[in-house]
């Protein structure tokens, strides 16, 4: 199936990712070569970059089954001719929309030009960030040269777009966000800001965290309100196309004396390292704290690169979001096979509920989506195998 992804933001360079990791293709277009640049290379994913008009997109989208629009919220233009350009094309449109952040206490409008309107009656210096754009609009304001410090990406259109205007260097901060709140707080303070202009770019474009910074300088934030529309959130698209994947092969292999490593001695991880020792391997669990199975080795320490040295296959089981992902991350560049337990997108095998019985060993796995269903069909497979046990067990006559 092709698949097309309008990116150029977090969330479709995320859903590129997760296609890569299950085996999926797609061809993600980005409008420059800054935008080509911020995507990292992923297997079965081919990068498209340059702006297309209305007609070059259509024919773009031609055998196309679906396009995901994961443009910016406040991209209208761009989102209108993809949707008018999948029509043509016969091709579905998905419509990924990032969720809104509740902000209490700001001054709402519902444009750029309606911002700098608002800020043409009040005085005193401003934090722009609200991309190069719309920076046109903000020369309406008075002395605006001098009253406004625009932030921008380090790009060279973004540049000459705020030269052409005549904001001075010392004005013009080019970085890539999205922003701490801590560097949100110190750009303020430098700008000398009693204003901070944004939109409403959600978690993903870091607003929380420039609310957060405007509140802690006692910063008026005017907030550029979000264009209407209709779509599904990242995880709704994501789960989508994930369905289209083929399921796990169910591959069984002999665990005798290999060396597998389990990251973390909780619950999971200590079942999970039970389970590799009953089959044969040579387990060591890696977890400052916990009770370990008889029959592995510990290290009672916090996880290191090194631990994954000569492993065959890896369990990432901690209770740290961080830690399972950079051992994941480790664990794609030596290609180990690795299982981390809070994140479905960031296995390269499932961990199976594992039955025996019969001489018979079975393994079920799910899509992440239902555990429940996983232990029940489980439990429901272990009854089979005790009756095929006890009617292999009953004398022949």
């Amino acid at each position: 199936m092709k698949r097309i992804i309008f990116a150029g933001t977090s969330e479709g360079r995320t859903l590129c990712e997760q296609l890569s990791q299950a085996g999926l293709c797609a061809t993600v277009c980005v409008a420059t070569e800054y935008g080509k640049a911020v995507l990292t290379e992923m297997p079965g994913i081919t990068v498209h970059t340059g702006r297309m008009t209305a007609q070059q997109m259509t024919d773009f989208l031609q055998g196309a089954a679906l396009a995901v629009d994961a443009t910016h919220p406040y991209a209208v233009e761009v989102s209108q001719n993809i949707r008018q350009a999948c029509q043509a094309a016969g091709c579905r449109y998905i419509r990924l929309l990032r969720p809104r952040t509740q902000a209490e206490g700001v001054v709402r409008v519902g444009s750029a030009s309606e911002a700098a309107e608002y800020l043409a009656g009040t005085q005193g210096a401003v934090l722009l960030t609200v991309g190069s754009k719309e920076l046109h609009c903000f020369t309406a304001v008075p002395d605006y040269a001098q009253r406004l410090w625009p932030r921008v990406l380090p790009a060279a259109a973004s540049l000459d777009i705020c030269k052409q205007l005549g904001f001075p260097a010392a004005h013009i901060i080019m970085m890539q966000g999205p922003f701490s709140q801590e560097l949100n707080t110190a750009l303020l303070h430098t700008c000398g800001a009693q204003w901070l202009v944004t939109k409403d770019t959600g978690t993903a474009g870091g607003l929380p965290e420039k609310l957060a910074a405007a509140k802690a300088c006692g910063c008026t934030v005017i907030l550029i309100d979000r264009p209407q529309e209709d779509g599904m959130t990242p995880e709704a698209v994501r789960d989508l196309l994930l369905s289209e994947a083929p399921p796990r092969f169910p591959l069984f292999v002999d665990l005798t004396g290999k060396r597998c490593l389990v990251v973390g001695c909780g619950n999971i991880g200590a079942h999970r390292a039970a389970v590799l020792l009953r089959y044969g391997a040579d387990v060591t669990v890696v977890a400052p704290e916990g009770e370990t199975p008889q029959g592995a080795r510990r290290l009672t320490r916090e996880f290191c690169p090194g631990d994954l040295d000569g492993a065959f296959l890896v369990a990432a089981a901690t209770d740290c979001r961080a830690i399972n992902h950079r051992i994941y991350e480790l664990c794609m560049e030596r290609g180990i096979f690795v299982s981390t337990a809070d994140n479905r997108d960031e296995c390269t095998f499932f961990f199976p509920a594992v039955r025996t019985g019969a001489g018979l060993s079975v393994g079920v796995v799910s899509d992440g989506s239902d555990h429940k269903k996983t232990a029940r069909t489980a439990h429901a497979i272990e009854a089979v195998l005790r009756e095929e046990e006890n009617r292999c067990a009953e004398p022949s006559v």
